[in-house]
């Protein structure tokens, strides 16, 4: 009986690895976007999850966030997608937090420049409706040496006419290594620097990350651990996605 087990998770390991990878919005990396946009028509679903533990109280005061976003690909450079995000408090039950509506665009295709240029805009309308609109803005710049690629993503968040009450900006740095199509290894390092009246909080991290790919879906899962003596403590995220 072992030996069939062993077998069989064997044929399904290989079947796998020989499989083509998915040809929708795989990621990498935990926080840096890389540069790829949906395909022409392509409808994707994807499911994140996420754990943000402080440096003080660990996991037992850890706050869960969940994302389910729907990703469509307007043309081979440009995609729309719409998130709902629900986040569960340390003690406190899972609630609706907000709606999120993204959009990508691809300059020209890879290595048409000498480093890939991606532009991404987000707006955020939380559910409580009295909190202002918040919205982000990314530039996603990528440079591959054959399996090897370099990503870096510059960030930007402010809430709209109340940039007092908050506004952020972030760096996100990684690196990526092809093993096969299929299977891919990474690590980054991020930096969020949070603004809210007048003060301003550092946090730095760095950490692994591996995704893992078929025709029909991706996943990919990764940690970062906070560096050094600054607010970070432990961030965790997955993502999968599913080609509709």
């Amino acid at each position: 009986m072992r030996m069939r087990i062993i077998i069989s998770f064997s044929f399904l390991l290989a079947s796998a690895l020989i499989a083509p990878a998915a040809r929708a919005d795989r990621r990498t990396m935990i926080r840096a976007y890389e540069y790829m946009t949906q395909p022409k028509d392509n409808l994707e679903l994807e499911i994140w999850n996420e754990i943000e533990a402080p440096k003080v109280g660990g996991f037992d005061q850890a706050t869960t966030v969940h994302r389910v976003e729907l990703e469509y690909g307007i043309t081979d450079h440009w995609d729309l997608a719409l998130y709902h995000v629900f986040a569960q408090e340390p003690g406190a039950s899972l609630k609706f937090e907000s709606w999120r509506l993204e959009t990508r665009y691809r300059l020209f295709e890879k290595n048409v420049l000498p480093v890939d240029v991606e532009l991404y805009l987000e707006g955020e309308r939380l559910a409580d409706f009295a909190a202002p609109w918040e919205m982000e803005e990314k530039l996603i710049l990528e440079k591959d040496f054959g399996r090897f690629a370099l990503v870096t993503n510059f960030v930007a968040e402010q809430k709209i006419r109340h940039l007092y009450d908050g506004h952020a900006w972030e760096v996100d740095a990684g690196a990526r290594y092809e093993v096969v199509p299929q299977l891919r290894l990474g690590a980054e390092f991020w930096t969020i620097q949070d603004t809210a009246a007048g003060v301003t909080t550092g946090s730095y991290y760095a950490g692994p990350s591996i995704s893992f790919a078929t025709s029909k879906l991706w996943l990919q899962v990764g940690a970062g651990f906070g560096v050094g003596d600054t607010a970070g403590g432990t961030f965790v995220r997955s993502v999968i996605g599913l080609n509709l």
